[in-house]
């Protein structure tokens, strides 16, 4: 059985291992909400939530490759998006993008100054920016 879980900041080099073993890019901080989705004590999908100054960024959304098609991120990132109180930002690699999309992401077609610069750094990686909600 999946189980979704926000993981407490103490326990981020175990989401960095996770990312390290599949040698996903992206590398959690302390200042980052990490939520990790476990099968049979086991860390199988992990994301960071970061706490930008106008809004929420989404990133490193990563399912163990044994794991997809299971509804794993599905899972992980509905748990996530239920307690948030803000705008949620994500850039998706396009051939995911449906996925964002079935959870009610949508695709982004005003960008603030903050949201357009960090888009810039990314945009040459094959992404989307969405929105939720």
């Amino acid at each position: 059985m999946y189980s979704v879980y926000v993981l407490d900041e103490l326990k981020t080099p175990l989401v960095n291992k996770f990312y390290k073993k599949y040698n996903v890019r992206g590398r959690a901080n302390k200042q980052d909400k990490l939520w990790v989705n476990y099968y049979n004590n086991e860390i199988v999908a992990a994301c960071r939530l970061q706490n930008k100054a106008d809004f929420l960024f989404l990133s490193t959304v990563y399912v163990a490759p044994k794991h997809r098609g299971k509804g794993v991120a599905k899972q992980l990132i509905s748990a996530l998006i239920k307690q948030q109180n803000k705008v949620i930002y994500t850039f998706a690699y396009k051939n995911v993008a449906d996925l964002y999309c079935a959870i009610g992401f949508n695709q982004v077609l005003t960008y603030t100054l903050a949201l357009q610069v960090l888009f810039d750094t990314y945009k040459h990686r094959n992404i989307i920016a969405l929105e939720y909600p």
